[in-house]
């Protein structure tokens, strides 16, 4: 073969080589953006997406974070949860709601699965459990559980009112059980209210369980577990103090994320109606929608018989579902939305230091913006999601935000901090 023909061979094998490239390169788009019979987006092993966290007020930590974003699911898809199993397999789990007309919608419960950490996801799957806002707990042995609530409008609500259930599974989340909770489960209470538990399921420091249950906004019970779920003790009713039941308006458990101190206090950190609390420091309370509410911080002394509302944490008006991790360095991540008042929307989070009492949180320095992709002319998009770590000291964060559609998408996030200076 000459140099002529050679040169000519060469030239045939790179303009194969780039038919090729772009053939994969047509599919692979074709398999990542598919639509559905209602023109909603499909995400199917979208690749990550090169980004950063921007972080407010730097002290400790730089003003950019690198990090990767993967989109996931499809239009719709709302409020994600995670949770990492003892195995090191990510499950991520929300709801999709669907107009059916005539008043009423079908929320179905969406569940995905990742083997790599985060950065690919499994298929799309719909859980056959009722509930919305699902909110993952985990225990040291790896049971499951999944709270949520059932609105009167959904098509599978025969009650006609707000109810809650706590599902439950022992496999990894490939069977489960399911414990229902309605009105006539909390004594007191003479009619069908709403009724609503807490986020999350804490394991305690001795191995037992416990619940927040409440109907209505000033019936309110701790439920306990000594055998991981199986069944709980019921009989344990709290008195709150330091808010105006009146001015709730809902259930005080409605999304209460509890937390057990070092010396065994326990600490509910719970979403509340902002007119029901004193004004925060230097403030008015603000009049609006749901989205205005905050947090705020209650202790128990006595093992949840009685509650009693703490100083001020230092975070805002418009901040709330809240999620609190310990990281492999001790320190703690405080995960919340700004749903509103004070843009960007969105999850964001900020580090804290753990107390032989309790917690302290810093929401003025190194404000971690996870997510601030909700345009200022648009309202909140979710948020919502939680972090979990991976024993390689990667953090994996979900979270939704509405677009410029108008519509919420649901996002992964995998970043990392920065190491401490020792």
């Amino acid at each position: 073969m000459n140099d002529v023909q050679n040169k000519n061979v060469q030239n045939e094998l790179r303009r194969r080589r780039r038919f090729c490239c772009r053939l994969v390169g047509c599919v692979g788009l074709f398999l990542v953006c598919v639509l559905d019979c209602r023109g909603s987006r499909v995400v199917l092993g979208a690749a990550p997406e090169e980004s950063f966290i921007a972080v407010r007020n730097p002290q400790t930590l730089p003003p950019r974070i690198s990090a990767e974003r993967i989109a996931l699911g499809i239009t719709g898809d709302y409020k994600p949860s995670l949770a990492l199993l003892p195995g090191g397999e990510l499950l991520l789990v929300m709801f999709n709601q669907v107009d059916n007309g005539g008043g009423k919608v079908r929320e179905d419960m969406i569940y995905f699965r990742s083997a790599d950490g985060g950065k690919t996801w499994g298929e799309r799957k719909v859980l056959p459990l009722l509930g919305r806002e699902p909110y993952f707990s985990v225990l040291r042995d790896g049971t499951l559980f999944i709270t949520t609530h059932l609105l009167p409008q959904d098509v599978r609500n025969t009650d006609g009112y707000i109810h809650s259930y706590v599902h439950r599974s022992t496999d990894g989340g490939k069977t489960w059980s399911t414990l229902k909770i309605g009105a006539e489960d909390v004594p007191g209470v003479a009619e069908k209210t709403w009724t609503h538990s807490s986020r999350n399921v804490l394991e305690l420091q001795d191995g037992s369980l416990i619940l927040g249950v409440s109907a209505g906004s000033s019936t309110d019970y701790l439920w306990r577990s000594k055998d991981k779920g199986k069944t709980w003790d019921r009989s344990l009713a709290c008195m709150v103090e330091g808010f105006d039941v009146k001015k709730q308006g809902f259930p005080w458990h409605a999304e209460t994320v509890f937390w057990q101190a070092g010396n065994g206090d326990l600490l509910a950190i719970a979403r509340c109606h902002s007119g029901a609390l004193p004004a925060l420091k230097n403030s008015e309370i603000p009049q609006g929608d749901d989205s205005v509410e905050r947090m705020a911080l209650f202790r128990s002394r006595n093992g949840g018989g009685t509650w009693t509302l703490e100083p001020e944490m230092g975070n805002d008006y418009a901040e709330h579902y809240q999620a609190v991790l310990r990281l492999q360095d001790k320190r703690l991540l405080f995960t919340f939305t700004v749903r509103g008042l004070r843009p960007p929307l969105g999850l964001q989070a900020v580090l804290g230091t753990e107390k032989p009492d309790g917690f302290e949180f810093d929401f003025k320095s190194d404000r971690l913006v996870l997510d601030e992709k909700t345009p200022t002319d648009k309202p909140s998009g979710g948020g919502f999601g939680n972090t979990v770590q991976l024993p390689d000291g990667q953090l994996v964060s979900a979270y939704t935000y509405r677009g410029e559609d108008g519509n919420v998408h649901a996002e992964v996030l995998r970043w990392a901090l920065p190491e401490l200076a020792m």
